[in-house]
């Protein structure tokens, strides 16, 4: 039977579009566990080449290797040149940005490039793939996971060989392959038929993974992975691309933009981004809700973009001379972390922090806080309770060791809608209270 994954010198025009939308803003690593699973996903990140400007030529060179079926022989020779031009080879004593200390660390190698053209591809194809399933899964509603069968297969790949499941099945949002560096595992797409004439059986839809401790090596951090998955692969690459992927990549255009125009771009654009968005954010909170379910309690410096200040807000910012450095609004995961760990009996539940980017997109009301300056949304008013959530104008943090100004989400809860409506406090910019 033919194998959905195999590595064809032409890939489909699903893996080939899946990198063009990948792109390389995010900030270049130091490491490449700076940069968390979906991540991966939608951007491009190669470790240590933060300060030697060569992401855009090693991601416009995986570019070309996809759509001209280029060998790994052409990959390495076309963008070694360029590399070693701009410094970016052998090794070198480098600073570590997160301590300051020097160290020899690897640049570019054969090995690395090999890493980094075997880790694109398969992503690139799994990813085609799970988009050419989507549309015929009406006709064709499983998937098999295959490995490879020999001494080099990892026992817990070994163990999923022949799994058959349901294509929405959620043993499939973190064991779509590839599961780890350098695997080589599949998927077969298969319909009723196909089980029917080779003798497959639909398996029981497997318990969530047990979830291992793993600690990075440079931060120190300790976070759960599935077990049998190597850290940061533990997502399926071609779910996280597609219904999501132009949602968060619309969302995350909006922070470079004028906050007029991001208001603008947000209210033309949310009847359709809207329900991706919402999913994605969901799926992000119930990530951070497990970990914290689990004991993990820290923050893994995650940052979303959940929605843009609206027009009403900005012009009442206007009128107090605070002009936002951008519109977009963002929420970090230790804030969401923070808001469940609260210990007043106020906390907002996860179902309510799972649907922030609606609430923020058609509150009750919004306030202004003059003792605490921020905005504050509220909704869900009955009788004399309320949900609200605070966002703090032009926040300085940092991202990705970056300092960024950000409107962010920072606190919510559960509160007594009379202390709302406390006019010495508080000032309405928009809504009824």
């Amino acid at each position: 039977m033919k194998n959905m994954l195999e590595m064809r010198p032409l890939p489909p025009e699903e893996a080939v579009n899946y990198f063009k939308a990948k792109g390389y803003e995010l900030p270049p690593t130091w490491d490449w566990h700076d940069m968390w699973q979906e991540a991966h996903a939608t951007a491009t990140t190669v470790a240590k080449s933060a300060g030697f400007d060569i992401l855009g030529d090693i991601h416009g060179q995986l570019q070309k290797v996809l759509e001209q079926g280029q060998t790994f022989h052409d990959f390495k020779k076309e963008l070694t040149p360029v590399l070693q031009a701009k410094g970016w080879w052998g090794r070198k004593e480098l600073p570590d940005p997160r301590t300051g200390e020097v160290r020899s660390v690897q640049l570019g190698s054969p090995r690395r490039l090999r890493t980094i053209y075997d880790v694109n591809l398969r992503t690139a194809h799994a990813s085609g793939a799970w988009a050419r399933a989507q549309r015929t899964k009406d006709r064709r509603p499983f998937l098999r996971y295959v490995a490879i069968l020999d001494r080099r297969t990892r026992p817990d790949h070994r163990a999923w060989h022949g799994t058959v499941l349901p294509m929405d099945d959620p043993f499939w949002n973190t064991h779509y392959p590839p599961n780890g560096w350098r695997c080589r595992c599949s998927v077969q797409q298969l319909g009723q038929r196909d089980l029917d004439r080779y003798g497959y059986t639909v398996s029981e839809s497997p318990p969530r993974p047990p979830m291992v401790p793993w600690k990075n090596p440079k931060t120190g951090e300790v976070v759960m992975v599935p077990k049998g998955i190597d850290p940061g692969w533990g997502y399926n690459p071609g779910k996280a691309a597609l219904q999501e992927h132009a949602a968060r990549t619309l969302m995350n255009k909006l922070v470079p933009l004028p906050p007029d125009v991001a208001a603008k771009a947000m209210a033309a654009s949310a009847r359709f981004v809207m329900p991706a968005l919402e999913k994605d954010f969901a799926g992000w909170v119930n990530d951070v809700v497990h970990r914290a379910r689990s004991g993990n309690y820290r923050a893994m410096g995650e940052r979303r973009v959940v929605g843009a200040l609206p027009p009403g807000a900005l012009d009442f910012l206007r009128g107090r001379n605070v002009i936002p450095a951008s519109g977009a609004i963002t929420m970090a995961d230790g804030d969401v972390l923070h808001m469940l760990r609260s210990a007043k009996g106020n906390q907002l539940p996860p179902a309510t922090l799972s649907r922030l980017p609606q609430i923020l997109a058609r509150p009750q009301a919004i306030l202004w806080d003059k003792q605490d300056p921020g905005l504050v949304y509220v909704w869900h008013m009955e009788g004399n309770a309320a949900e609200k959530v605070i966002v703090k104008v032009d926040y300085r943090t940092r991202v990705a060791r970056e300092k960024v100004t950000t409107n962010s989400v920072r606190s919510g809860r559960t509160t007594n809608a009379d202390e709302l409506r406390n006019r010495g406090r508080y000032d309405v910019v928009e809504g009824d209270i």
